[in-house]
């Protein structure tokens, strides 16, 4: 597919929107600071310089004598969207200005400064930067406009296409040269989260962690105009400092790594963790309210047809976290057999409340099949919540809407010790330091990490 130049225009503007959170002047100061900036010798890259915050501190230490375009080369960046560029180039110049310098020669020097282009595609191959710096841009692949998924997809290696952000730490790691420094804001994500497992891998073969350490994401940034004022942004945000591998002072591998546990002992693993004691799964969604999932009134009306008692995080307690009388009940269908009468009409008046299905998957299937064992009792764990919680689930009830469905297992711990276990100050603890985290509190508590949870 071939895109004309409007279409590119349009991608880079929606990139912009979607990533232009900028850094404040203390922390990319304080980040000068701590990589010892500005060292003897060598230059200093942003490859994603935005408005030019850290293209103009660093400019800013330097001596900067009227005209000495040899001392502006030392610091380089590279921005994608034209008017970002402008507006680095713009403080550039002024900076230089204010050092006495020509007008023309002051412009001249910001527009060698500042490169307007794609740092991915088209940035600098040699590897001469003593310090790469910046706050790289952080967007999912699955948010990326049409044209950079086609355009990046030639381009990124698959250990570093799920979000532009990994896409800028491994083409830095790559041209950083063997006494340099990179340090970068960045989402927190990348560091834990088991699909990124690769990322870290492939990184850790050119660059180790120095330092990694949470800021403040209510003052460490400032928006554009276009972007509402005075709302953090949607991340949690850590500074990390890399250095060659063989210069590092912690290795980086496919482990997750803990902020919050950062330069710390690292404790031996777990001799047993949750998922050797108890079975862990993700309960079933089966689709909105209304349609496989319907009330205690509309279940009435098909009296005789299997179905089961089904819960979601509105039905507890949340005083005692106990499980409130079920409302809602899940209809049990078969793909071998088509419901008939009243259920049949109940499921084609309502598959326009459902998603798109994907294969041959027959309209009296709900979009996930229900595989908990419900004959025995369980614990329900909210995948979204302030704290670990664990609410008993008697046999027959089932938990739906992708909370985690926990339960004994033969062999393992009682549903009495799993739930003391769950709740335990430890356990609340160990989630705290390694649970991603959400807006006003919150954390995101997955299978995967609940899994691991250790056991004494």
């Amino acid at each position: 597919m071939m895109f004309d130049f409007d279409v590119r225009s349009e991608a880079i503007d929606r990139l912009h929107a979607a990533t232009a959170i900028f850094t404040a002047e203390d922390v990319v100061l304080k980040m000068l600071r701590q990589v010892g900036w500005p060292t003897p010798a060598g230059r200093l890259l942003d490859p994603s310089a935005g408005d030019g915050a850290f293209v103009v501190a660093a400019l800013a230490q330097l001596a900067l004598a009227p005209n000495d375009f040899a001392e502006v080369s030392r610091v380089h960046g590279w921005e994608l969207h034209p008017l970002a560029v402008r507006d680095a180039r713009t403080r550039v110049a002024a900076l230089l200005l204010s050092r006495e310098w020509r007008a023309d020669a002051a412009q001249e020097a910001a527009a060698r400064t500042v490169t307007e282009g794609d740092f991915l595609t088209d940035g600098p191959d040699t590897g001469d930067f003593a310090l790469i710096m910046g706050n790289p841009p952080f967007l999912r692949r699955q948010s990326w406009p049409g044209y950079y998924l086609e355009h990046y997809a030639k381009i990124l290696p698959a250990h570093a296409s799920a979000d532009l952000l990994h896409a800028f730490l491994d083409r830095c790691a790559t041209m950083l040269r063997e006494d340099g420094v990179m340090s970068f804001v960045t989402s927190d994500r990348w560091l834990f989260n088991l699909t990124a497992g690769q990322l870290r891998e492939k990184l850790g073969e050119k660059v180790g962690l120095d330092h990694v350490e949470r800021i403040d994401e209510t003052t460490s940034f400032y928006r554009p105009k276009y972007r509402r004022i005075g709302t953090p942004p949607r991340i949690w945000p850590v500074q990390v400092v890399f250095r060659r591998a063989a210069h590092a002072r912690f290795p980086l591998t496919s482990a997750a790594i803990s902020p919050d546990e950062f330069g710390q002992e690292v404790p031996p693993p777990p001799a047993r963790t949750l998922a050797d004691v108890a079975l862990v799964r993700l309960a079933p969604w089966l689709g909105p309210i209304g349609v496989f999932v319907v009330n205690t009134a509309t279940a009435a009306a098909f009296d005789g047809h299997p179905m089961l008692p089904a819960v979601d995080t509105d039905d507890l307690d949340p005083a005692t976290d106990t499980l409130r009388a079920p409302s809602r009940f899940a209809l049990l269908t078969q793909r071998e057999l088509e419901p008939e009468g009243a259920l049949r009409n109940h499921l084609l008046q309502r598959l326009h409340l459902m998603p798109k299905r994907k294969g041959k998957r027959p309209y009296w299937i709900p979009p996930e099949t229900i595989t908990l064992n419900v004959d025995r009792p369980s614990l329900l764990v909210p995948r979204i919540a302030r704290r670990l919680r664990a609410i008993r689930v008697p046999a027959g009830i089932l938990p739906i809407n992708h909370n985690i469905s926990v339960v004994s297992e033969d062999g393992g711990l009682s549903l009495d010790e799993l739930e003391r276990l769950l709740t335990c100050e430890a356990s609340q603890a160990w989630m705290r330091r390694n649970a991603p985290r959400l807006e006003n509190g919150y954390l995101s508590v997955t299978t995967g990490l609940l899994r691991r949870l250790p056991v004494g």
